[in-house]
């Protein structure tokens, strides 16, 4: 359950007076720059009472060691197999739920990579990337964070008399939130938007969906893949198609399942769900850890070739969901779960994986409208990577940096082969995109008829997501 991100940094800055990749200078200066977040010596307990998890402060905690320098890397490829190790392997419930992996040599030691690796029970995916930037070089202008002073942190008696508390906690807010809707038409309105979004969410969550190779036995084996595509192009599809960028993304993972699972004898559902998540961040709460996240469940047309149609689709599904404030409904659920206990949310988990409650996760997380650095050299790429929740077997992650949407793809499917498939796909459904326009696509279907309505597949790629 690790969100991480691959990252490539140009050498410059980083050699000794020899010439040589300064490992230990790197480490020193991602440990120091760790230490200045709060919550990152945080490791699991458990509550005296229940056993529930806790967060304590690890009092022993040396920052260095979270920090792995490992062997040189001669091309990317190396990197990746790396990341796969590295998203397959258990994090030590001891320790802090973080760590960074450097590795240098690429390109000659010109460039070297970074893997970040954070438990998603520490951050959400946009906590994450803020994470991440805190330890690269702060903003021109901005002083470096210094560390926080010990006595400012929670105290492990606070933390433990904060878990006793939670216990009434549910019963006293029902009791306030109850008083205030009686008081206050607005609170009422708003309670009774976020009940119906409840109702909508379990709703679908106890909707079969098809199965298909998007679920599957999780057995722990992480295959990743990544590439990136030009921004520009995809503005101007935007404008063309009249979409958001995560309708886009939505549109090119529709296209990119279709064309991976072969024809409709293959996929006899007409649509298949996707889970998108919604951060709740407000701007106050940007670099703050923990998860704020809603979900919406989308349904996607895996038949529909007609790329200006699909966006049309999708684009109508979110507007209704967003309307209605659907993505609270999941946030709702989350806060019952934590009050009720990890058997609740255990129960959660299984019947969306039981039922197929959706077929794949697909996220996008804006990306900084500024190149990052660390230590001088620049952030050249960056690929964001993310979970596989239960029973799910892919997960499509898109982050916005230099230019280009940059995109992961993580797989619990044993096949690489597949994992690169479904990836060059993906790529090609973006191309598609690029290039696609409303009129353009109503002609093609015009002119080619089943064409266009999904009968152009590879041979290599049928049958690979069915059931």
């Amino acid at each position: 359950m690790h969100i991480g991100a691959v990252a490539f940094f140009a050498s410059s800055g980083w050699r000794d007076a020899a010439g040589v990749f300064d490992a230990g200078r790197l480490v020193q200066t991602l440990a120091a720059r760790a230490r200045a977040v709060p919550g990152l010596d945080q490791r699991l307990a458990k509550a005296p009472l229940s056993g529930w998890p806790i967060w304590v402060r690890d009092q022993s905690l040396k920052w260095e060691s979270c920090i792995e320098v490992r062997d040189p890397a001669a091309c990317a490829e190396e990197v990746r197999a790396v990341a796969e190790t590295a998203m397959a392997t258990h994090m030590d419930r001891a320790r802090p739920l973080w760590r960074v992996l450097v590795i240098p040599g690429l390109d000659d030691g010109e460039s070297f990579a970074l893997i970040f690796l954070v438990h998603h029970a520490l951050v959400d995916g946009i906590a994450g990337i803020d994470l991440m930037a805190r330890l690269l070089d702060p903003r021109k202008g901005m002083p470096q964070p210094e560390p926080v002073p010990h006595d400012q942190l929670p105290s492990d008696r606070r933390m433990r008399l904060a878990e006793l508390a939670r216990w009434v906690e549910l019963p006293t807010v029902l009791a306030l939130k109850a008083v205030a809707m009686a008081t206050s038409r607005r609170r009422s309105r708003r309670a009774l938007r976020r009940g119906a979004a409840l109702v909508r969410t379990c709703v679908r969550l106890l909707t079969p969906g098809p199965k298909t190779a998007l679920r599957g036995r999780n057995e722990g084996i992480r295959n990743v893949a990544w590439f990136s595509v030009e921004e520009q192009q995809l503005r101007l599809a935007r404008k063309r198609l009249d979409g958001t960028p995560n309708d886009i993304v939505l549109a090119a993972v529709a296209l990119a399942v279709s064309r991976t699972g072969g024809g409709r004898s293959l996929l006899p559902f007409r649509k298949l769900r996707a889970a998108v998540p919604v951060s709740f961040r407000t701007r106050a709460q940007r670099y703050e850890l923990g998860n704020r996240i809603g979900l919406l469940l989308t349904p996607l047309e895996v038949h529909d070739q007609n790329t200006g149609r699909s966006v049309a689709q999708i684009r109508r599904h979110t507007a209704v969901q967003k309307r209605r404030g659907d993505a609270e409904g999941y946030e709702v659920l989350t806060e019952l779960t934590a009050w009720t206990g990890q058997w609740s949310q255990r129960l959660l988990h299984w019947l969306a994986g039981t039922l197929n409650s959706y077929g794949i996760l697909v996220t996008t997380v804006p990306g900084p409208t500024r190149p990052y650095t660390l230590g001088g050299a620049e952030l050249t790429q960056i690929y964001p990577l993310v979970p596989l929740f239960g029973s799910q077997s892919v997960s499509v992650a898109v982050i916005r940096y230099g230019g280009a949407f940059r995109v992961g793809v993580t797989s619990s499917w044993a096949s690489r082969a597949m994992v690169e498939q479904f990836a060059l796909n993906l790529e090609a459904a973006f191309i598609d995109l690029t290039h696609a326009t409303v009129e353009a696509d109503a002609a093609r279907e015009r002119n080619f008829g089943g064409w266009a309505r999904g009968d152009r597949r590879t041979p290599s790629s049928q049958g690979m997501l069915d059931g």
